[in-house]
């Protein structure tokens, strides 16, 4: 089973929202966006840990036009698992969709309020009114388990045996299946017997026993014919890894153990996660207990900020692991994070990625599906109506970059982690190229020019490639505004920057601002020649003031436009 869609209403600033899932999902966005309101609503389906909502906390404070709060999980089943679904429930699509009432005026069959109850939507597409399969905690159990791990957690919380935690959860599956029908099992059994017969006997220097404690207490309680005994047993598994069972580190390096919080908090994330990696290999299959049960099998893992205390190798590394996992067939993982490296590994699966943003106290999602990625890739190949009219950019294509599946490749190359921050960014800039790039982040770090807080510069890779980024950007709900030359509008150029204002977005394009001519004409500086040259070349020339000063500040003030407010 896997979790294919969720629909989000009234639930902090979410007021509707309805998002895609697929085996590995990353949510991505700004800080504050909200990413955790997305996370903390699944957990608030499941309710694993005593997680659940509250209206206090989790109602919108502003925004809702009812007082209705819930969350739609759309999962897809394996045939043997909509085979053992109930017939009311059974689509053609072989999907489960179901909803949970956070908070509700409705009514259940029974009268009683629908609030904190799943309810299943049936095979004509109608909601039912009883719960699902029964009993809140039959529910619990009808869609897999929950896996959460935060982003700032004690290690200890994944580790412990006394209580809950994935180490715990890992080493129970395993033993619960080896210990008690195992031979080492019943040679403890007869140990324990045997050291139960010897200990009842055994005397303390002033004449107490246990055997003794018995025989004085059925003496008094001999008027009422009875007998008190004392029993010994063998410990069970979970006694066996609560109060038997420990663990400890040790440094390859070193000959003593140490504990797990001596070392790096690099380390412990990993430790943690590794645990949970295991899970796909330990864990058993659940096996239900008649043939026609519906017990799924889904291990649903929420990894907020995977990132965490790892540098950007390991981050990569990581990223790459998780990918592995999320292809198991019960496994899914959806990760929260602010790594440009876990969004540049993901760049070949854009469909996959969820961004978020909030505006005004109210948290918007969007994410490229199916549909909107086949827009953008014919809107991209309206490259090729130019390429038709100018041989000399006709010879620089190939007939591959028709294909669509070209368009994944272009931007998993181009979506490097530097240019994959622009995902993360409140403002993207988009310019032509690195000269463009590298002089408006050496201005702004030089305090010569301003732009809004959370302004990324992005380098297009050059004009041909503008229209692709802000077609991607719209996509997925970011704020931008493009600077480029105007070339005099000779030639290709006159049909390019026509296509550049043509790629504009209503809602999310800001302004598409020309350069008279090219840069280094607003700039006053001579071309160096060659076109690798012109970044050091431009930046030399601002470095040693080569670069007239009124040239330079209507150069910043024509940045500064791309981002005036409307009126």
């Amino acid at each position: 089973m896997k979790l294919i869609h969720i629909s989000i209403h009234n639930f902090r600033g979410i007021i509707d929202a309805s998002m895609y899932f697929h085996p590995y999902t990353l949510v991505v966005g700004a800080n504050n966006s909200g990413k955790s309101t997305i996370i903390d609503c699944i957990r608030a389906f499941y309710e694993k840990d005593g997680f659940k909502f509250k209206k206090e906390a989790d109602f919108p404070l502003k925004g809702a036009a009812d007082q209705e709060s819930w969350v739609e999980l759309t999962f897809a089943l394996a045939d043997q698992e909509h085979d053992s679904l109930k017939d009311e429930y059974k689509t053609a699509e072989k999907t489960l969709k179901v909803r949970k009432l956070f908070q509700t005026g409705e009514k259940l069959h029974d009268g009683k309020n629908a609030a904190g109850s799943i309810l299943g939507y049936k095979s004509d597409g109608t909601l039912s009114n009883e719960p699902f399969y029964g009993a809140k905690n039959v529910q619990s159990g009808k869609f897999g388990d929950l896996i959460y791990i935060p982003a700032i957690s004690k290690v200890d919380e994944h580790t412990k045996l006394s209580g809950p935690s994935a180490l715990r959860d890992l080493i129970t599956n395993i033993m619960s299946d080896v210990v008690e029908g195992s031979d080492a099992y019943k040679t403890l059994t007869d140990s324990v017997t045997t050291f139960a017969a010897s200990v009842r006997t055994i005397e303390t220097e002033d004449k107490r026993s246990l055997s003794n404690f018995e025989n004085d207490l059925n003496a008094l309680l001999a008027p009422w014919q009875t007998n008190f005994n004392l029993k010994f047993t063998a410990p069970s598994t979970a006694e066996i890894i609560k109060s038997l069972l420990g663990w400890d580190i040790r440094d390859n390096h070193h000959e003593q153990p140490q504990g797990v919080e001596y070392f790096g908090s690099g380390f412990q994330r990993h430790f943690v996660y590794s645990l949970i990696q295991l899970g796909a290999k330990y864990v058993p299959q659940k096996v239900a207990k008649k043939a026609k049960d519906f017990v799924p099998s889904l291990n649903l893992v929420l990894f907020e900020e995977p990132e965490a205390f790892l540098h950007p190798p390991q981050q990569e590394d990581l990223a790459r692991n998780l990918i592995k996992v999320s292809e198991a067939a019960d496994w899914q993982i959806v990760c929260p994070t602010h790594s440009a490296h876990f969004v540049s590994r993901n760049a070949m699966r854009i469909p996959t990625i969820i961004r978020t943003r909030r505006a005004e106290g109210i948290v918007s999602t969007f994410q490229i599906d199916e549909a909107l990625w086949n827009n953008i890739v014919d809107a991209n190949h309206a490259i090729q109506h130019v390429a038709a009219k100018y041989p000399n950019v006709l010879k620089t294509m190939q007939a591959d970059d028709l294909k669509p599946e070209m368009e994944s490749v272009k931007f998993f190359l181009w979506l490097n982690p530097d240019r994959a921050g622009m995902l993360f960014a409140q403002h993207v800039l988009l310019v032509e190229g690195p000269s463009e790039t590298a002089l408006i982040n050496r201005l702004l770090d030089d305090g010569k020019l301003a732009l809004p807080q959370g302004t990324y510069v992005l380098d297009c890779l050059g004009k041909y490639n503008i229209h692709r980024f802000m077609n991607l950007l719209s996509g997925l709900g970011v704020v931008h505004a493009v600077l480029h030359d105007d070339d005099n509008n000779a030639n290709e150029h006159q049909e390019l920057n026509q296509l550049i204002a043509d790629s504009k977005d209503a809602n999310f394009t800001h302004a598409v601002i020309t350069i008279p001519k090219d840069l280094e004409n607003v700039l006053g500086v001579n071309s160096p020649g060659a076109s690798h040259r012109k970044p050091q070349h431009l930046l030399y020339c601002y470095a040693t003031n080569q670069i007239d000063n009124a040239k330079l500040t209507g150069f910043c003030e024509i940045v500064q436009s791309c981002f005036v407010p409307r009126t």
